[in-house]
């Protein structure tokens, strides 16, 4: 229940702050995008506005007279209305005199184009614009502009791929279109690009789709046969937002006002991440200082846009945001889960040190307690011939004491790698052999033979190697029955120690590698001090060798593998 309630609080922290990081950075993050994309739309209007500031201009000046004054502003009206860069998409564009009267404004008529006139073979152009609401009534507007923006997926030749709008007769206003009548034509497929897309098409007149206008020329304005009807997509786009647009760029006393800071563009906020942006530019992008110290240009060309800066930066921020958050969410479960593991491994390693000081300290009791009553009894000047007894009992302690002190600073030493490894050529044959004679006058007083089989030369240090095997001969004996069985295989890389009549349980088979862990607490002749299989696990991870232990038939059995 506590590790639960501290494996909670650890993840809840981690991820605490990581998600209040995870906040900051990314409105940090997306406030700094906002501001860059503000910025870019300044900008990109100014860009705009200087191409096509510097066509009006050409186009202004080749109808200027002599005196800087519009010699036909029908004639420019008609001029401006052919050209494409007033079909900038979400950009509003008019024109002002240098007394600020509104010349030429950016409107939803259609643009409409005929054969103006000919010189031999050579047919020049003209535009009009034709305002549907002055001659046919909405239903008709309606089935006209569905006409118009009709676009049929052709998938083989003859299939339907769109219609065309022509002209039956018209006369011509200056700038503006009066149609006489409208015909549509079926247009079909005839040949297709690489990509899919119709690259040729050719029509059927619908002789029963026609549309009249009724008009009588009461103005004697001039008459053309032939005209067509270019389709313009204004289905899309929000009329209020054009409509404020066009109101602006049509504002003299917004112009008035903006002229005194003359190539800076103006913006404001409209709404939560919509921006206006309206930037007036000179005649010849330039501009005259009056006595009054203002500024003047004979004409002003005025451009106003609105940008959504959401749907600019949406998909950036949504995949920014999205992936931020799963790396963060990784980042943060990976954190959490490691130091939930170095919190369990300090509780471990606390826990060890309590456990081994505690056991330390009860294999350092027994001997002080036999020492104390040694030399107790030698003060009161007891017998001479027991004196002898005495001292050899404090002797044999106190080297028990200094066998365990030792073997704990040896196990300090390996597990801090501070042991000087060597690899030389050891017989694990010679060493067991050395250390059954080392052992057989003990094995002898429990009645035990021990048997070693095969041999094998392994690259490590003859010394430590000795140690592993010395400690594995030690823990046999003592849990090894008088009259019972050592064995010892060496075979296929793989050195096995087995001593029948013992048990461990499965759930200690690993702890008994740890310092003072037994499976057994009962000690033997060795009077074991409870680190041997602790030293022998840190030398065979010094060389990498796999170890373990595993009980078999009547017995148990302590394996290494090496390579």
């Amino acid at each position: 229940m506590k590790r639960n309630k501290i494996k909670q609080t650890i993840y809840i922290r981690i991820f605490g702050a990581l998600f209040a990081t995870y906040l900051v950075l990314m409105t940090g993050f997306s406030l700094f995008l906002i501001a860059q994309e503000k910025k870019e739309g300044s900008w990109e209007l100014r860009t705009l506005a200087l191409q096509v500031n510097n066509t009006i201009s050409g186009i202004l000046q080749d109808n200027l007279d002599s005196n800087n004054q519009l010699a036909d502003i029908a004639k420019l009206k008609k001029q401006l209305v052919g050209k494409s860069f007033f079909t900038y998409l979400g950009t509003e564009v008019a024109i002002f005199s240098g007394d600020y009267n509104l010349i030429f404004n950016t409107n939803d008529n259609w643009l409409c184009s005929y054969t103006e006139y000919s010189e031999g073979s050579k047919n020049y152009t003209g535009y009009g614009y034709l305002n549907p609401k002055d001659w046919f009534k909405e239903k008709e507007i309606t089935e006209l502009e569905n006409y118009l923006n009709a676009n049929p997926k052709a998938e083989k030749a003859g299939d339907l791929s769109g219609y065309s709008l022509h002209l039956e007769g018209f006369w011509v206003d200056n700038e503006m279109i009066i149609p006489d009548k409208i015909s549509v034509v079926s247009m079909y497929a005839d040949t297709f690009d690489e990509e899919g897309s119709v690259r040729g098409s050719s029509g059927t007149h619908l002789n029963d789709i026609v549309y009249t206008a009724g008009y009588e020329n009461t103005k004697n304005l001039p008459y053309f046969e032939h005209g067509h009807i270019q389709p313009v997509n204004y289905g899309f786009r929000d009329k209020e937002k054009v409509i404020k647009l066009r109101n602006l760029v049509s504002d003299q006393e917004k112009l008035k006002e903006a002229v005194k800071q003359p190539g800076n563009v103006l913006c404001e906020r409209v709404n939560w991440l919509t921006y206006r942006y309206y930037l007036p530019q000179p005649y010849q992008n330039t501009v005259k200082v009056t006595d009054d110290q203002n500024n003047y240009s004979e004409f002003w060309t005025v451009f106003a846009r609105e940008v959504n800066i959401w749907d600019k930066c949406a998909g950036t921020l949504i995949f920014v945001w999205v992936s931020c958050w799963i790396t963060f969410v990784m980042a943060g479960l990976i954190l959490a889960a490691q130091t939930y593991k170095t919190y369990q491994k300090r509780e471990e390693l606390e826990r060890f040190r309590k456990e081994t000081t505690n056991a330390l300290a009860h294999d350092l009791k027994t001997p002080l307690s036999i020492i104390s009553g040694y030399a107790q009894n030698l003060m009161e000047n007891v017998q001479t011939e027991k004196r002898e007894h005495y001292a050899a009992g404090i002797q044999t302690n106190v080297n028990r004491m200094d066998k365990i002190i030792r073997e704990m600073l040896e196990l300090s030493r390996l597990e801090c790698d501070v042991w000087p490894i060597k690899f030389e050529e050891v017989s694990l044959g010679e060493v067991c052999a050395e250390i059954i004679e080392r052992y057989k006058q003990v094995s002898a007083e429990k009645s035990i033979l021990p048997h070693l089989e095969g041999d094998a030369v392994i690259k490590a240090d003859h010394s430590l190697m000795a140690r592993v095997i010395d400690n594995f001969f030690v823990n046999a004996l003592d849990s090894t029955p008088d009259g019972g069985t050592i064995r010892i295989s060496i075979a296929d890389n793989r050195f096995e120690f087995y001593n029948s009549g013992s048990y461990i349980p499965e759930e200690k088979l690993r702890e008994i590698w740890l310092p003072y862990r037994k499976a057994d607490a009962s000690r033997g002749n060795t009077k074991g001090t409870g680190l041997g299989l602790a030293i022998s696990r840190t030398i065979l991870e010094l060389y990498h060798f796999s170890y373990g232990a595993q009980n078999s038939d009547q017995g148990v059995i302590f394996w290494f593998e090496f390579v």
